[in-house]
C-alpha cells in the first residue's frame, strides 16, 4: 500500500489526524492494532456486545473535559454532538473515608463539578468521527512490527494475523504513548541511547490505573443527600465518583481502584466483592446488589502500559517530548497522542491534549505539503 501520511495509533489523536486529512484530501492511512477505535477511549454500556452510539453509557477510559478547553468543545460543536453534553453531578456531600475505614461527611474540594461528559460516553466522539473517514483507509488488528527510512521514503511492516504487509507513506505519525511505540516497535535508523531515555521518560497516561463501574437501578446516594464523591484511605477504590448519565435513569458509581497493578493480577473477582463491601460501607445496603458491575484494568492492556508503567499515577502527567519531529528522520516521523502535547500548556493526560498534539502535527504536514 502506498500512501502520503501513515498514522500509527487509532485513539483520539490519531483518529482526528485522519479526520483532518480526510477533511483536506490529503491521502492517509490509519493502522490500529486492536480491533476497535479509540484507544484508552472506552465506554461501556450494560449487557450489550456491541457499541451503539445512540444510547448511553459508562466510561472506562477518560470521562471529563471542561469549561475552557475549546478544541474539544469545538469538535463536539462541528460533530452536532453538543445537545450530548451533561454536566459532571456535584450536588450533596462527598465522603472522606481514613485508613481505619471511619467515615467523615461533607468534606469540600474533590467534587468533580463543572466538568462535562458526552451521554453516550467519550466513545460517542470517537464513533462519531470515525463514521466520517474512508473504510479503506482505516485498518483495523494490525500490529506495526518496523518502522524504516531510507532515501526519504518510510516504511512501515504491519502484522494482520499471519500476513504481513509494508505500507509506504513519505511521513508516519506516532499517535501513540513512546514508551508503547518503544516496547513494540523495531525502528531504523534506531534512536540515539539519550533520545530513548527521553521518550521512556515520559509517563503514558492511564497506564497504571484500573476502574470499577457500579451499576444500579436508583441513584440511592443522591436520594441521601451525597454526592457520590468519595477519597478513601482503605479501599480498594481511592476515589470515587457519580457515573450516573443525566436524563437517562442510568445510575452508576464508579471508582478507581488504589490496589498497585502488580497485586491485582488475576483477583479481578475478589477485588468486585471488596469494592462492593466498600461501597455498603460508604454507602449503605442498597449498594450490595448492583445490576452489574465491570472492572478495566488498563495495566494489563498491550497497546496501553509497559514495564515503565506498572505504578499509579497520582497525577496526570506533565510530560516534556523535547521536539516532536525526529531529525534523524529528516523530520518525516512524527510523534502525536496527549503525550506529545506542549506541556507548558498543561494539556498532557487530558483529551484536550490528544486533540492539541493532533492539531499541530496537521499543521506541520500541511507545512510540508503546500
Amino acid at each position: 500500500m502506498q500512501t502520503h501520511i501513515a498514522i500509527i495509533g487509532g485513539g483520539l489523536s490519531g483518529l482526528h489526524t485522519a479526520y483532518e486529512c480526510h477533511k483536506k484530501g490529503i491521502d492517509y492511512c490509519l493502522i490500529e492494532a486492536r480491533s476497535r477505535l479509540g484507544g484508552r477511549i472506552l465506554s461501556y454500556q450494560a449487557n450489550q456486545l456491541e457499541y451503539d452510539s445512540n444510547q448511553a453509557a459508562f466510561d472506562l477510559g477518560p470521562s471529563w473535559f471542561w469549561p475552557g478547553q475549546q478544541r474539544i468543545l469545538s469538535l463536539i460543536d462541528e460533530l452536532e454532538l453538543s445537545q450530548e453534553v451533561f454536566f459532571q453531578n456535584g450536588k450533596g456531600e462527598a465522603i472522606y473515608e481514613d485508613q481505619q475505614g471511619n467515615i467523615q461527611q461533607g468534606i469540600t474540594g474533590i467534587s468533580m463539578s463543572g466538568a462535562y461528559r458526552l451521554k453516550g460516553g467519550i466513545r460517542q466522539l470517537i464513533s462519531r468521527l470515525s463514521s466520517k473517514l474512508n473504510d479503506k483507509r482505516v485498518v483495523l488488528d494490525s500490529v506495526t512490527n518496523s518502522i524504516k527510512y531510507e532515501k526519504d521514503k518510510v516504511e512501515i511492516n504491519i502484522q494482520q494475523g499471519e500476513l504481513e504487509e509494508t505500507i509506504c507513506s513519505e511521513y508516519v505519525v506516532l499517535a501513540l504513548p513512546p514508551r508503547v511505540a518503544l516496547q513494540n516497535i523495531t525502528f531504523e535508523p534506531a534512536f540515539s541511547n539519550d533520545r530513548v531515555s527521553q521518550l521512556n521518560n515520559i509517563a503514558t497516561w492511564m497506564a497504571g490505573h484500573a476502574k470499577l463501574i457500579s451499576v444500579y437501578e436508583d441513584n440511592f446516594w443522591q436520594e441521601n443527600g451525597l454526592s457520590g464523591d468519595v477519597i478513601s484511605h482503605k479501599g480498594p477504590l481511592q476515589e470515587i465518583h457519580d457515573a450516573s448519565v443525566e436524563g437517562e435513569n442510568l445510575n452508576a458509581l464508579f471508582g478507581f481502584l488504589g490496589i498497585a497493578p502488580v497485586y491485582r493480577r488475576n483477583r479481578e473477582e475478589e477485588i468486585k466483592k471488596l469494592s462492593i463491601a466498600q461501597l455498603v460501607r460508604l454507602f449503605g445496603e442498597k449498594a450490595r446488589e448492583p445490576i452489574s458491575i465491570y472492572l478495566q484494568d488498563w495495566s494489563v492492556e498491550r497497546y496501553t502500559t509497559t514495564q515503565y508503567d506498572q505504578e499509579i499515577q497520582r497525577f496526570h502527567p506533565a510530560n516534556n517530548i523535547g521536539y516532536v519531529q525526529e531529525p534523524a528522520w529528516n523530520k518525516q516521523l512524527l510523534w502525536s497522542g496527549t503525550e506529545s502535547a506542549d506541556y507548558s500548556m498543561q494539556n498532557n493526560g487530558f483529551l484536550e491534549g490528544a486533540l492539541e498534539a493532533s492539531m499541530h502535527t496537521v499543521s506541520l504536514i500541511n507545512k510540508k505539503i503546500i
